[in-house]
């Protein structure tokens, strides 16, 4: 292995494969470092979203799953409604073969893969970055982007600049196969399911992908003596398609979600991506399109500073804070009145089934979270009187 590089990118999830598959693409030395041996399987939803699935400009058939063209929504397993499609609103992947898909696409590009291989130590000095392995061998760049998810031990480096007040979430989840799913509406088999009202600032979830289906829970769980296990145990004892017992493995993980405009995703030479950088939805937890995304914007920064000499960490931050912080800071101020006034925020998007059609929008990056969040508010007013109107107020209050 080469000891010197233009560029190292610290984890192969999707943002990380995207950012080095760009930079080997544009003929920079690139070295893409994962801890795990590939492919692995990596809890998480695996919901892809139209926009997100246009990022990454290449035919996703080989690893798709199922194509999702509806969703059902519920509050505490009832109450239930629905909006259709007639064009997809997301693709359901399985992470370790989507993850792997996409470190192939790094790879043809020219990009070089260590699996199996922990960074330990991340220094930067003398107008590049060190970077020690566990095994001992060091590594050199020029550049490093930390992709390396949640607990990033490259982010550590930016920690004492981050602001204060950040309550990650988490999630749980689990599968089971769809011919041994008790019940399950074969109508629903291209629908989300979303039910509401019964997980801490958070929901719970049914994805139907392909041969099967995952079922999870996410929320921010600070300070509830109940423990996530228990939310997701009710989810699913709720919906009945399993018999009594276990699904099967049940698997958590983190969700570090936005959570200020003050974030810090760059210093130096290094750059922070995806869930490293806390780009992830703070209203659905959706990971994948901000981690594509900033994966896109470090690796352009990183070519714009060796084209022209620019301060990589400034065009980075500006670009993240101009074009991903503004519709999260928006989707943080949705999520406070969906997760604080829950069952309010549930019967107006039953009432108005047209903000649904505009969420989809959302979805396929035709609108943005201002633009939903202002036709929400509007309708809401409609449900609201007196103490009831100006109770709803405090809850829109800017991040």
């Amino acid at each position: 292995m080469n000891v010197n590089y233009d560029v190292i990118v610290v984890g192969a999830g999707p943002g990380g494969s995207t950012a080095a598959r760009v930079c080997a693409q544009a003929d920079l030395k690139t070295l893409l470092i994962e801890k795990e041996k590939f492919p692995r399987y990596k809890p998480c939803a695996g919901c892809l979203s139209m926009k997100a699935a246009r990022l990454l400009g290449f035919d996703l058939d080989p690893v798709v799953e199922n194509t999702i063209n509806g969703a059902k929504f519920t509050y505490a397993l009832k109450d239930s409604f629905s909006i259709r499609s007639p064009q997809p609103i997301a693709l359901m992947v399985m992470r370790d073969r989507f993850d792997q898909f996409l470190v192939e696409k790094a790879l043809e590009a020219g990009a070089e893969f260590v699996e199996d291989e922990k960074v330990v130590r991340v220094v930067e000095k003398d107008k590049r970055v060190e970077v020690t392995l566990a095994r001992g061998e060091r590594v050199y760049c020029e550049y490093l982007i930390g992709a390396d998810g949640a607990g990033s031990l490259v982010a550590k480096l930016l920690s004492s600049s981050q602001p204060k007040g950040r309550a990650d979430g988490a999630g749980l989840e689990s599968a089971i196969p769809v011919e041994s799913a008790i019940g399950f509406p074969k109508e629903e088999l291209q629908m989300m399911h979303f039910d509401f009202g019964q997980v801490p600032y958070g929901y719970g979830w049914v994805f139907p992908k392909g041969k099967w289906l995952s079922i999870g829970i996410g929320g921010v769980f600070k300070g509830e003596k109940s423990k996530p296990r228990h939310h997701f145990n009710t989810l699913l004892e709720g919906l009945h398609f399993t018999s009594e017992g276990s699904p099967g493995r049940v698997l958590g993980h983190p969700v570090p979600s936005f959570y200020s405009l003050e974030q810090k995703v760059s210093q130096g030479r290094i750059l922070l991506v995806g869930d490293a950088a806390h780009l992830i939805d703070p209203l659905t937890g959706e990971g994948i399109y901000y981690a594509l995304r900033s994966g896109l914007l470090a690796s352009e920064a990183i070519l714009g500073s060796k084209k022209n000499g620019s301060d990589v960490s400034a065009h980075y931050q500006r670009a993240v804070e101009g074009l991903l912080f503004e519709d999260l800071k928006w989707a943080l101020n949705l999520s406070r009145f969906i997760y604080r006034s829950t069952k309010l925020a549930y019967q107006t998007y039953k009432h108005y089934p047209e903000l649904g059609a505009i969420y989809i929008q959302v979805l396929e990056g035709k609108e943005t979270y201002q633009g939903f969040v202002k036709k929400v508010k509007d309708r809401a007013r409609g449900l609201l009187k007196g103490k009831l109107r100006e109770k709803i107020k405090k809850l829109w209050v800017k991040p």
